[in-house]
């Protein structure tokens, strides 16, 4: 309220004293500038008559080259400059510069009874400009004045808080974080936005600090097996059979490294919404690409894989490579989570009022903790400490998602485990 009532009372000073300033210019003008400009043109124009009338009066009864001479000789010691015409418009003589500055006057005269025009003009400012600049002079003064008032004024609401500003961002380049302060309304704003943009940049940066380390300790474990493998292969007396072991477990352990490094350069890479390649495909053809990309492995771990649509005569637009990497991840997740039961898939894909439903689920368990089904999609998250590539998988679903303008959540199911579910908009026609 204090705020508002400080900022009416500055603006009804601002009304008032315009109102004043232009009181005072139109009393200025009415009651002395304009009559002053009439008087001086007045002046200007007698001042004008008397040069040539003096001329006309001296050159009286003589011709033509007599007359020249005389002019030539007014204007020599009196200044002024004079132009000379015969009846029929044509210059016989004249000494004017091109200038707007010159103010004429002009009068007819007869040499040797021929009729000439006589134009007398003298550098001269127009009549009451010289008034006009003074005034000009005494509103920049009076502007200068009000301005340089409104600066001290208003420094300590506009100019400090700046300078604090950006003393602030200047030592958060020296590590000094900003906090937020009270100051005035609009410059407030511009300091808690500030702060808030640090927070974020912090935390992202604590949480890039915190992927490179889990990255890092993943790779440290599978690397030093593979140099305690690479030692032991130097033993000149090993078996070919224990050759051929090491081997392998080199390879599986390098295999690992590489699952790892592919997995972060995915959640990297998932999240430029620019890098989507969108083609159109069938809801019939994508439920056979995941039955053809799954079903076996699945069969083999003697997990049934099982799909189903009410949609198959749909089309949907989408990055096709994304999307499959999308069921890639989840369907593993629900893998590593099965432990030995007779593990169930059900993918089911259904359309809606413009927008396709996709669901995975599986009887692995579930989530009891429901705060672990809010932060599942968080990288390196995971309900499993016996894992050794990080949580990556999920996140990198909820990338693909969301730069398809989708959403994606998870949910126990009723079969005994957990559901994935994303919902995409897409293009779609009979086909």
């Amino acid at each position: 309220m204090k705020k508002m009532k400080s900022k009416t009372v500055a603006l009804l000073i601002i009304i008032v004293l315009l109102a004043v300033n232009s009181g005072l210019l139109f009393s200025y003008y009415s009651f002395y500038l304009s009559d002053r400009m009439i008087t001086d043109l007045t002046e200007a124009k007698n001042q004008n008559y008397n040069s040539l009338y003096a001329i006309a009066k001296t050159i009286d009864g003589k011709n033509l080259d007599d007359s020249i001479k005389v002019i030539k000789s007014y204007t020599k010691e009196n200044g002024g400059y004079v132009t000379l015409k015969d009846s029929k418009k044509n210059v016989i003589y004249t000494n004017k510069k091109e200038s707007d500055k010159l103010f004429s006057s002009t009068i007819i005269i007869y040499i040797n009874d021929n009729e000439y025009e006589l134009t007398y003009s003298r550098i001269s400012m127009l009549p009451g400009m010289k008034l006009i600049r003074n005034f000009i002079v005494y509103e920049i003064i009076l502007v200068s004045t009000s301005v340089i008032i409104a600066f001290f004024v208003s420094s300590k609401k506009l100019i400090d808080p700046i300078e604090t500003i950006t003393k602030d961002i200047n030592d958060y380049k020296y590590g000094k974080r900003p906090y937020k302060r009270k100051m005035p309304k609009k410059m407030q704003r511009i300091q808690n936005t500030f702060v808030d943009m640090v927070d974020s940049l912090e935390i992202e940066k604590d949480y890039q600090n915190q992927i490179i380390a889990s990255i890092s300790h993943d790779i440290k474990t599978p690397l030093t097996s593979v140099i305690g493998y690479a030692d032991r292969l130097k033993n000149k007396n090993l078996t070919e059979d224990k050759k051929i072991k090491y081997i392998d477990k080199i390879y599986n352990k390098a295999f690992l490294i590489k699952e790892i490094l592919e997995e972060f350069d995915d959640y990297q890479s998932c999240n430029l919404k620019e890098t989507l390649k969108f083609d159109n495909i069938s809801i019939k053809e994508l439920c056979n690409n995941i039955k053809k990309d799954f079903e076996e492995e699945l069969n083999d771990k003697k997990i049934a894989l099982k799909i189903t649509s009410n949609c198959d005569d749909k089309v949907i637009s989408v990055d096709v490579v994304k999307l499959r990497r999308v069921f890639s991840n989840i369907i593993t997740n629900s893998v590593t989570h099965f432990k030995g039961k007779q593990g169930v898939i059900n993918v089911v894909i259904s359309y809606k009022r413009n927008f396709f439903k996709f669901e995975v689920a599986d009887n692995g368990g579930g989530i009891a903790n429901a705060r672990d089904i809010k932060k599942i999609f968080e990288p390196l998250y995971t309900t499993d400490p016996s894992r050794k590539i990080p949580g990556l998988g999920l996140s990198i679903c909820k990338q693909i998602v969301s730069a398809h303008d989708g959403r994606i959540y998870a949910e126990n199911n009723d079969i005994g485990g957990l559901s994935i579910i994303f919902i995409l908009p897409g293009s779609f026609n009979k086909i």
